[in-house]
């Protein structure tokens, strides 16, 4: 893989989408002191929770991840950088006016969720564009694209869900929910996880790459799992649901046998920040794939809500902040000081990460996940918030860490 600053925009472009990141991770926990643990799924303020935390931390996460990632990874140029001058801007109004509309006057949700259409669209336009260019074509770009035909179906179904709750079309929002949820979550979230995983893994753990074949079958099935999920409502509801479950299941079990071939392949343990990060983030994942699973057998809500929970916070949480912990100071350092070495004394690479400071947001976001987690099984109110505080406070450690890298005159 040809890594070159020339395939990637410059972190100058980026540091808007890094750094807000941080803060709306900051702000979902903050709003989370509004929540308890036994509040119906439906409530308006639990779902302007998710769309917080899914909007504001994880997709901004995500666009400033693969605009330095994917060029990377195709050995090709974006085809029109430019645009994430203002994708950040628009999906901020967006999310604005869809907080707006959960808290106040649902008609907001309209109004922001154009906006987000808008952001989602011109994202996935200007990177199907950029892979068609790719120089090299394998099962992780065929994932990338993938990924991004979910993201479109999950956002303008979630449109049509608010105009149809506002009661501009006639239609049950209900029925197409799985549609919004399972393409957003499992179809563009998870999905491009794995792809990239499959990547930076081998990379920052020093292993072996599984080959193409390998993550083809995770990658076919689990895409096959979301198709049959976005057919259900309207054929064969509850068989094609079923069928679903089962695909994405079997996909999720070759993707953990794949991690595993992966893990054991290094060729030397480091048990960093990063390797923490990840220790975390995939023990997060495998809790809360099981917890999901018991929940299709028992239809016990408390196993979907933990399950849930964990999944969002700790699996994509610990996985995104472990990550960024060795994308950014790379790209600081691959931008700003490597140009400088020949003319003068710069950092070196390792230097550029406060790792005590790191370690100490690391101890209080995972006691912060696993006792809220805890609290969500037991219903306590007090512990929920108590562990919501480590959240924040571990939130906040993280955003002054990736500042103090950031802060360099770029």
């Amino acid at each position: 893989m040809n890594v070159s600053p020339n395939f990637s925009p410059p972190i100058s472009l980026m540091k808007p989408y890094f750094l807000l990141s941080g803060v709306f991770y900051i702000l979902s926990f903050t709003l989370a002191f509004l929540l308890s643990p036994s509040l119906n799924l439906q409530n308006f303020s639990l779902l302007a929770w998710v769309h917080l935390y899914m909007l504001g931390f994880v997709m901004l996460s995500i666009f400033a991840a693969m605009a330095q990632l994917a060029p990377v990874v195709i050995e090709s140029n974006h085809y029109n950088v430019s645009i994430f001058r203002y994708l950040h801007i628009i999906l901020v109004i967006g999310l604005s006016g869809m907080l707006i509309g959960f808290f106040y006057t649902p008609i907001f949700l309209i109004y922001g969720g154009n906006f987000v259409l808008l952001s989602m669209v011109l994202y996935a336009g200007e990177f199907l564009i950029t892979l068609s260019n790719a120089k090299r074509k394998t099962s992780i770009t065929k994932a990338m694209r993938m990924s991004n035909f979910f993201l479109l179906v999950g956002i303008i179904t979630g449109l049509v869900m608010t105009a149809a709750f506002n009661g501009h079309i006639s239609l049950n929002p209900q029925k197409i929910l799985n549609i919004h949820t399972f393409g957003l979550i499992v179809g563009f979230v998870i999905l491009l996880i794995m792809g990239i995983s499959i990547i930076l893994l081998p990379m920052f753990g020093t292993a072996k790459r599984i080959s193409d074949n390998e993550f083809s079958a995770s990658f076919i099935t689990i895409s096959l799992g979301v198709v049959t999920m976005m057919l259900s409502p309207f054929f064969y509801t509850k068989v094609l649901q079923n069928f679903s479950y089962t695909l994405t299941t079997v996909a999720i079990v070759l993707y953990l046998y794949q991690l595993y071939k992966i893990s054991s392949s290094r060729a030397r343990i480091n048990h960093d920040i990063w390797a923490k990060s990840m220790y975390v983030a995939f023990s997060a994942f495998i809790i809360s794939f099981s917890l999901l699973c018991s929940y299709l057998f028992t239809d016990n809500e408390l196993f979907l809500r933990a399950g849930t929970w964990l999944l969002m916070v700790g699996f994509f949480g610990t996985l995104i902040i472990g990550n960024f912990y060795k994308i950014i100071p790379f790209l600081v350092w691959f931008h700003i000081y490597s140009p400088l070495i020949e003319e003068r004394s710069v950092p070196m690479l390792h230097e550029l990460l406060d790792n005590r400071i790191a370690h100490l947001q690391w101890f209080y976001t995972t006691l912060g996940i696993i006792l809220s987690t805890y609290a969500l099984f037991t219903q306590e109110s007090s512990l929920f918030q108590g562990a919501t505080l480590l959240l924040v406070i571990g939130g906040l450690i993280f955003f002054i860490t990736i500042y103090k890298i950031l802060k360099v005159k770029i």
